[in-house]
């Protein structure tokens, strides 16, 4: 077994080699074992100071390592949400880019019109177009199934079975007596109606302690949106939308930057809200 610098320069044996540091001082000590005793495993706590120690300065020690490692834990949150967002765009972007181009009805009538395609050409758009609808529809009757196009009131013991059912899902996490929960019911009531493509639902945080403990959830309205299953985005209170008076486009382009809603548009764009 190799040997060891200390701190003074010297060299010294290994405990339990023999003979080691100690017995070399003093012959009749007996010789270390190898292994710590049960005693010596034994944690070891901070002690008084003297007998009228009130233990002050080990609970200050302990506050503050819990708050360090709260830190920690925040940063780390914060840090997967942001690599979440960039992950969840660059995601859809090619998503998008492989997606086969969409054939209109109209497209089929102008290439038929303009005899720029013979009949075989003619059908393979056709057959497209007609499985294009096929799956749209499909689609559709799976997110109806999913609760998609309302906004619905959901207990704690239905949360993870909401987030994970759909590809995307918004859960409001909202308190009864807050004006400002009420203005964001609002607007995410119309956006569950225009984007059928996300789930919108929300939560009574009084009535959710676990998950609001687990996400990290102190400002109200809280608007968090997952992608299958995953949290990668939140919308805390109306930060970044410019004070209580926003439009709902504001909302819904900040939910589609967290790849939340499917549908496409832009942030100015005068939508028909339902």
């Amino acid at each position: 077994m190799s040997k060891f610098k200390m701190s003074n320069g010297s060299e010294g044996m290994l405990r339990g080699q023999a003979p080691d540091a100690f017995q070399k001082v003093d012959p009749s000590m007996p010789k270390r074992s190898a292994h710590d005793t049960e005693f010596e495993r034994m944690a070891v706590k901070p002690q008084k100071t003297h007998a009228n120690s009130t233990g002050f300065t080990s609970q200050v020690a302990e506050l503050a390592t819990s708050g360090i490692m709260e830190q920690a834990i925040t940063d780390r949150l914060n840090q997967t949400m942001a690599e979440g967002m960039e992950d969840g765009y660059k995601a859809r972007m090619d998503e998008e880019s492989m997606r086969p181009k969409e054939v209109t009805d109209a497209e089929i009538d102008a290439k038929e019109d303009g005899g720029k395609c013979d009949d075989d050409d003619l059908e393979v758009l056709r057959a497209r177009r007609r499985q294009q609808m096929k799956d749209a529809h499909d689609k559709r009757l799976k997110y109806q199934g999913l609760g998609h196009g309302s906004y619905d009131e959901i207990a704690e013991e239905e949360f993870l079975k909401t987030v994970t059912a759909s590809p995307r899902c918004v859960v409001h996490f909202y308190h009864k007596m807050f004006e400002k929960c009420k203005v964001m019911d609002m607007h995410l009531g119309k956006c569950a109606k225009k984007f059928f493509g996300t789930r919108f639902v929300k939560l009574d945080a009084e009535k959710a302690p676990f998950f609001v403990e687990k996400l990290m959830i102190k400002t109200l309205p809280c608007a968090v949106v997952f992608n299958d299953g995953v949290a990668i985005g939140r919308q805390l209170g109306f930060e970044g939308l410019g004070g209580e008076e926003f439009e709902t486009v504001q909302l819904a382009w900040r939910i589609k930057e967290w790849t939340g809603i499917e549908e496409d548009f832009g942030p100015e764009d005068d939508i028909q809200w339902n």
